[in-house]
C-alpha cells in the first residue's frame, strides 16, 4: 500500500484586505498554522508520498517568513513532496518556486508541457506541469497516454474540468481517464466536487485548506490516499481530512413578521446556539422574509448586540415590507397609488429591484405619514460596494 497526502489552494499570505489590520494579520497567521498542523500529521502519520496541486501560496511573491515556514516545513518530511504550480503562485521569475532554497525531497513542475517524476521505492511516476503565468488555455493531457504497466501512474494538476473553454488549464476527467492515470490529485476548484470514480480512474479535488471569504464556508480540507496495487491498475481508497478550526458560515433567517431588533437578534443568537458556532466562527446573516412596512432592522445594531457570540459577523437585510394586498391593492389614496406602482418590482424583479422597491415603498409612507425618514434611507454607493467585499478581499 501507497499512502499519499494531497490537498491545494492553501493560499498562503492571502491579503484579506477586507478587513482591519490585525483581522487580516489573523487570517494570514491561520493558514501558516493550517500549514503546519498539515505537515505535522503527514509526519506524524508515516506517508510515503506528498501532493500539492497548486495555489501553495496566494501569489507569486511571500513573505520571509512564510518563505522559510514552508521550506522548513517541507524539508523536515521524510517523503517527497510534488508541487504543480497553479494560477495563483505561478512557476515564474522571482518566484519562490525558483530560488532554489527547498530541500532535495521537494519535486516542482516547471513547465506548461506535461513533466514527469519517478520514485523507483514506491514504483510510482507522478505527472503535471507548472502554469508559468495567471492563465494556461492548453489542455496538457490531450491526446496523451503515459501509462507505464510497471509503474503507478499518478497525475498532480491545477486545472479546471469545469468549463472546456477555462483559462485555467481546461481538462475533462475522460482526458484523464484516457491517459491512462490510476489517481488524479486535482486542485483549483475549492468547493470540492464529487469524487470522480471509473474502472480504472480516481480523480479528486481536494477543495481548500481553509476558508478566506463567506464563498468558502464550513471546515476546509484535504485527501488522505491510499493506492493498492491489484494487477494492471492500482486500487484508490480517499478520507477527506480537515485540519481547519475556523469557519465562515452563512445562515438565511426569515424573520417574517417579527417588528423589532431585540427579537432578531434573540433568533440569531438562538441559531448560533444550535450550530456551535464560537468565538473561530466568521459569521454572515441574511435576514430575509417580510417585514411591517413601517418597521427595517437595524442591521449594525443587532450585530453589536451579537459579536460576543463569534468572532466576527455581519448581517444582511433583505427583507421586503409586509405587503397587505387586501388594502392597499384598494386603497384610492396616494398610499394606494405607491403600492401598485411599486407591487411588480416586489414581488418579480430580481433581488436588487425588490430591494430598492421595497426601500421606496418604506420611504413614501413614511413621508406619506410624517415619520422621520431616516432609518429608512439606503446606504450611498460607496458603503454599499463595501458590504459586498470578502474579508480576503475579493467580491462576495
Amino acid at each position: 500500500m501507497i499512502k499519499i497526502f494531497h490537498f491545494a489552494d492553501l493560499h498562503l499570505d492571502s491579503p484579506f484586505s477586507g478587513g482591519d489590520i490585525k483581522r487580516s494579520e489573523a487570517g494570514r497567521r491561520r493558514l501558516r498554522e493550517l500549514f503546519c498542523a498539515m505537515m505535522r500529521h503527514v509526519r506524524e502519520t508515516g506517508y510515503d508520498l506528498v501532493l500539492v496541486a497548486g495555489d501553495l501560496y496566494d501569489c507569486g511573491f511571500v513573505t520571509e517568513e512564510t518563505a522559510e515556514l514552508v521550506c522548513r516545513e517541507f524539508s523536515s518530511l521524510p517523503c517527497p513532496v510534488v508541487i504543480s504550480p497553479g494560477n495563483h503562485d505561478p512557476y515564474s521569475k522571482g518566484s519562490l518556486y525558483t530560488c532554489g532554497k527547498f530541500s532535495d525531497n521537494v519535486h516542482i513542475f516547471s513547465s506548461e508541457k506535461l513533466e514527469r517524476f519517478d520514485f523507483d521505492r514506491l514504483g510510482v511516476s507522478v505527472y503535471g506541469y507548472a502554469f508559468t503565468d495567471n492563465t494556461l488555455r492548453a489542455n496538457p493531457v490531450a491526446e496523451t497516454y503515459v501509462a507505464d504497466p510497471k509503474r503507478i501512474n499518478i497525475l498532480c494538476a491545477h486545472t479546471d474540468v469545469a468549463s472546456p473553454l477555462s483559462p485555467y488549464a481546461p481538462m475533462t476527467y475522460a482526458d484523464i481517464e484516457a491517459a491512462g492515470f490510476s489517481y488524479a490529485a486535482l486542485g483549483h476548484i475549492h468547493k470540492a466536487p464529487e469524487v470522480f470514480r471509473s474502472d480504472s480512474c480516481v480523480c479528486a479535488y481536494s477543495g481548500f485548506g481553509e476558508g478566506r471569504a463567506f464563498d468558502e464556508v464550513g471546515q476546509g480540507g484535504a485527501m488522505a490516499v491510499s493506492l493498492f496495487e491489484t494487477g494492471k491498475r492500482a486500487s484508490v481508497s480517499l478520507e477527506r481530512l480537515s485540519f481547519s478550526k475556523y469557519s465562515f458560515e452563512v445562515e438565511a433567517i426569515d424573520v417574517s413578521y417579527i417588528g423589532s431588533d431585540a427579537d432578531i437578534e434573540k433568533k440569531i443568537k438562538a441559531v448560533i446556539k444550535e450550530k456551535n458556532y464560537n468565538k473561530n466562527t466568521a459569521l454572515r446573516v441574511v435576514l430575509e422574509g417580510m417585514t411591517d412596512v413601517g418597521y427595517i432592522p437595524n442591521a449594525e445594531l443587532i450585530a453589536k448586540k451579537c459579536i460576543a457570540e463569534v468572532d466576527f459577523i455581519e448581517i444582511k437585510d433583505k427583507t421586503l415590507p409586509l405587503l397587505d394586498g387586501n388594502f392597499l391593492e384598494e386603497d384610492i389614496t396616494v398610499r394606494g397609488e405607491l403600492y401598485r406602482a411599486l407591487k411588480e418590482k416586489m414581488t418579480s424583479g430580481n433581488e436588487r429591484e425588490r430591494s430598492l422597491a421595497g426601500t421606496a415603498l418604506r420611504i413614501g409612507l413614511a413621508a406619506l405619514e410624517g415619520r422621520d425618514l431616516s432609518p429608512f434611507m439606503p446606504k450611498d454607493d460607496t458603503a454599499a460596494r463595501s458590504e459586498e467585499t470578502n474579508l480576503d478581499g475579493s467580491e462576495a
